[in-house]
């Protein structure tokens, strides 16, 4: 039996099902562009135990982005919670979307926020998956969804729009264009490390065969 297989024989047994609520759960105070937290109490092997959770109002989601040229559109941007200069993918957040909103709307808002972002468009668009980030920390869209998720896609022939404006006046970023070819030596630099981008930068190398 392959690894796959092992793991969804795991996933399907009762005790993966999680440690019962006990009560209900109470919504707690807002987080300031992040959404509101989530207060519960779960019966675990230790007893009742209280938990405090984050519901991300916002969807949030990544592109491996290159251009024309060969060159892999990153950013480098500073962030209060990182408190220096972070080397990322864009877009982040994408306005508030649950776990039924289709994956067409999820793309087209991400080609926009990408365009806002960093002036490019255009090109091929293709959907790597996602990961799960800071699962045991965020909840998702609401009180029910469990595990907040990164979409992740590779955009292939894009073009500079000329349209590059920050989305936010708070934000201090700006792009910073890679060739492809160097992009191995960006990984093994240890300082491309966003705990999103870095997984989307590897599925998107092996899907272009680097």
């Amino acid at each position: 039996m392959d690894a796959i297989k092992r793991f969804e024989k795991l996933a399907a047994q009762d005790r993966f099902k999680g440690w019962p609520l006990i009560g209900e759960q109470e919504l707690g105070s807002k987080v300031p562009f992040f959404g509101q937290l989530l207060h519960y109490n779960l019966k675990t092997g230790n007893g009742i135990e209280h938990y405090t959770s984050i519901l991300r109002h916002f969807g949030w989601v990544v592109v491996f982005g290159v251009t024309t040229q060969n060159q892999v559109v990153t950013i480098v941007q500073w962030k209060p919670g990182v408190n220096q200069a972070s080397w990322e993918l864009s877009p982040g957040g994408i306005g508030r979307i649950n776990p039924e909103t289709p994956q067409e709307e999820i793309l087209n808002r991400t080609k926009e926020f990408y365009l806002r972002e960093t002036g490019f468009g255009g090109g091929s668009w293709e959907r790597l998956g996602h990961i799960l980030v800071e699962s045991g920390k965020y909840r998702g869209a609401g009180p029910n969804d469990h595990g907040f998720r990164a979409h992740m896609y590779l955009a292939t022939g894009l073009e500079d729009q000329g349209e590059k404006r920050n989305p936010n006046p708070n934000e201090i970023i700006e792009n910073l264009l890679v060739p492809i070819e160097e992009f191995w030596n960006v990984i093994d630099s240890g300082l491309f490390c966003e705990e999103s981008a870095l997984p989307c930068a590897l599925l998107a190398l092996r899907k272009l065969g680097k």
